[in-house]
């Protein structure tokens, strides 16, 4: 039976990796009927170019090359939707005294290829350490109908590390910034042209220099009209920190944060350092209009690297009233704890076992006003770690109302109301991702009994596994409670099993245990549809596979833009050998290698 090209493409639509993507092109020659379609595909996802090695740089220039094909009918570059280009060198050297000829050559030829990229809809330009954007790349972007998607790293390097440990000599606030910031994206001629159109902004690598720059054009953002998504992280540099003590990042939580201008932002995306919002204020989120946002996320890294500010107060500064729209929440609570990764052990030497941090007035206050009528669009929250749960305090004892022992928590306690707002809000939830630390079977059904079996469509926890012997398949009870959830179709598990290390592609080693898991989670319930372990590990359900399931993304390159965002969040995959692999809050730096060399040799078939 011949394929129709409908049905094909339909088929297509579903595939977010590009590696099965290449599969299908090497397969079908040029000349195939269906070969138009599996590359339109292609080209819907994004094309990345890099200068990160000297390998990787050669395939980018010849990419480059295929691309800016004068003789090609249609140019090969109007194809191009999606542009990520990492003008980046490996050494964390002042990219002022050396810069690598590969960075500077792919530097130079992007201001012709974006002149070429007629129907370029968003650029995704990384620089962290490397060149930045100049005048002449804007000017390309200008004529550029359909862009509307910008991301950039503000900073061009990092001196953190040429900070002295005491920070030398008391300062004035902003005297350390001033002296240790580095240069930034001369963001003027970006804003003032391109900024107006666009509909979507990612600022990576905001230190205070680059922060005063933003502050001081809030008039041109104003005009901003279009833009409605907002990401920024203000985690670089050490802004008005004062000296004394291992240097601190980000901004004290008495530091000013104005309204940046914008008018029109409904979803804001907040990176942030625990130590900013440990004052009882608003902070950081004065810089949009609250009342406009159907979207928050608050991203809450470490100001010092061995330790954590294990307060955060914004809560008790903001109002629910002031977020009228909001339908999604997320706080992503990332701490260093790695004895989730291995099974008990007589060492206890293995590294950090830090819990999340507290959130006074989260639940009490902000959570609280749902049972009063606040907060009616609330359908997705998203939290991890212990947000929810406060310490000292068992699951069951909160939430089964049992005998509640003596609370360390910094909040003071009211069990009653505590599991009147936890009630209130998960009953009206689409979305869960639990903030109750890790959980068994017993929690899990407290929890769920809590939400409604004919909303619930996602529900992501951390499993304990240190409740379960190690070759002990996953939990009935669990099962049991996953299967009351006639709607029911993504199930996350944060944190894999100890010792199941996933290294990706290209065929990744999964613990045969763990794919017994997945299969039974599949099984317990029909409407499942996708089930996830650790961060962009996915699975779907596929009753023409022998097994019924197909691994769709293997967590190589976390988080994976072709899963659902929901499996943005848990283990971040890294090779267990480094030195440090309890940092869960940067993925490592994605290899684009192998996938610049397969576009570079699929552009030559094309063309040859």
């Amino acid at each position: 039976m011949e394929l129709d090209e409908d049905i094909f493409s339909c088929i297509l639509s579903h595939i977010a990796e590009t590696r099965t993507l290449y599969l299908v092109l090497t397969a079908l020659p040029p000349s195939h009927l269906l070969f138009p379609s599996a590359l339109a595909r292609l080209w819907q996802l994004p094309v990345y170019l890099d200068s990160y090695d000297s390998q990787v740089a050669a395939a980018s220039q010849k990419v480059l090359d295929y691309l800016l094909e004068e003789n090609a009918a249609p140019p090969l570059a109007e194809s191009v939707r999606h542009l990520v280009v990492a003008v980046e060198q490996k050494s964390w050297c002042d990219v002022r005294l050396e810069i690598p000829a590969q960075v500077v050559a792919l530097h130079e030829r992007l201001p012709h290829l974006l002149r070429r990229t007629t129907n370029l809809e968003s650029l995704e330009y990384h620089n962290f350490p490397g060149l930045d954007m100049k005048s002449e790349h804007v000017q390309a972007l200008q004529n550029l109908r359909q862009f509307r998607r910008f991301a950039v790293d503000c900073a061009l390097f990092s001196r953190d590390r040429e900070i002295p440990a005491s920070g030398g000599p008391y300062a004035v606030p902003g005297d350390l910034s001033a002296e240790y910031d580095t240069e930034n994206w001369e963001l003027e001629p970006f804003i003032s042209t391109v900024g107006p159109k666009i509909t979507s902004l990612d600022l990576r690598h905001v230190n205070q220099t680059m922060f005063t720059a933003l502050i001081d054009r809030t008039g041109v953002f104003a005009l901003c009209h279009n833009l409605e998504y907002l990401k920024m992280d203000i985690t670089e540099g050490v802004w008005d920190w004062t000296g004394g003590g291992s240097p601190s990042m980000g901004a004290e939580p008495g530091f000013t944060f104005p309204f940046l201008g914008f008018p029109s932002v409904e979803r804001f995306e907040l990176i942030v350092c625990d130590k900013t919002l440990t004052g009882s204020a608003r902070g950081p989120m004065d810089l949009v209009h609250s009342k406009l946002l159907t979207s928050l996320t608050i991203d809450v890294r470490h100001s010092i690297f061995w330790m954590a500010f294990e307060t955060i107060k914004v809560f008790e500064a903001l109002s629910p009233l002031d977020f009228p729209v909001l339908s999604f929440l997320e706080i992503k609570d990332h701490t260093r704890n790695t004895r989730r990764y291995y099974w008990e052990s007589a060492d206890n030497s293995l590294g950090w076992s830090r819990e999340g941090r507290a959130y006074p007035g989260f639940v009490s206050s902000f959570l609280g006003a749902i049972s009063t009528g606040a907060l009616p669009n609330l359908a997705t929250l998203w939290v991890d770690e212990r947000v929810l749960l406060p310490r000292g305090i068992s699951v069951q004892n909160l939430l089964a109302a049992a005998a509640l022992p003596p609370s360390s928590s910094y909040e003071p306690i009211n069990i009653v109301e505590w599991t009147r707002s936890l009630r209130a809000t998960l009953a009206q939830l689409v979305s869960l991702r639990v903030g109750f630390g890790a959980i068994d079977d017993v929690d899990a059904g407290v929890i769920l009994d809590l939400c409604e079996p004919e909303k619930l469509t996602q529900f992501g926890f951390e499993w304990k596994w240190s409740e379960y012997d190690r070759d002990e398949p996953i939990s009935t009870g669990l099962l049991d409670q996953l299967s009351r959830f006639p709607r029911l179709t993504d199930v996350h598990i944060l944190f894999p099993r100890p010792e199941t290390y996933l290294p990706g592609l290209p065929d990744p080693d999964i613990d045969p245990r763990t794919l017994d898991d997945v299969a039974s989670i599949f099984r317990c319930n029909g409407s499942i549809s996708r089930v996830g372990i650790g961060n962009s590990l996915v699975w779907e359900r596929h009753p023409s596979e022998p097994s019924e399931i197909l691994i769709v993304s293997d967590a190589s390159i976390p988080s994976n833009p072709g899963v659902p965002k929901f499996y943005h969040a848990g283990y971040l995959a890294r090779d267990p050998s480094q030195e440090d692999i309890s940092d869960n809050a940067s993925p490592p730096r994605p290899d684009r290698g192998a996938e610049i060399e397969q576009l570079r040799d699929l552009l030559q078939r094309i063309l040859t």
